[in-house]
């Protein structure tokens, strides 16, 4: 697998955890704000919250993208291993061929002469 495309998938999984946290941080303020339009919690209170969850989602978001690059690159080095073991196999497969049709030319001289 080429580097663009390693760096598209890295690139691309940072923005799905940017893109989740920042859904969930929306949505944590506007649980908040409802408990705090509802009267069960204070604006102290909900603002505490807020910033617990937000962080704690983050750390979630941080770690989740940990593990998501860390399986694309075991999945990439996979690839580029099976990769290099085809193209090897490939080489051995046209020398071979190519031994095959040089063995056919010397028969023909052989024959000719």
């Amino acid at each position: 697998m080429d580097k663009m495309k390693k760096m598209g998938l890295l690139g691309a999984t940072a923005l799905i955890g940017a893109g989740l946290a920042a859904l969930s941080e929306e949505k944590i303020k506007e649980l908040v704000k409802e408990k705090i339009e509802e009267g069960t919690m204070s604006k102290e209170e909900g603002k505490m919250l807020v910033e617990d969850l937000v962080s704690e989602t983050k750390k979630q978001k941080i770690n989740l993208e940990k593990n998501i690059i860390e399986k694309l690159h075991c999945t990439i080095k996979m690839a580029d291993q099976e990769l290099e073991s085809l193209s090897d196999k490939i080489q051995e497969m046209k020398i071979k061929e190519l031994e095959s049709e040089l063995d056919k030319m010397k028969s023909m001289r052989k024959a000719k002469n």
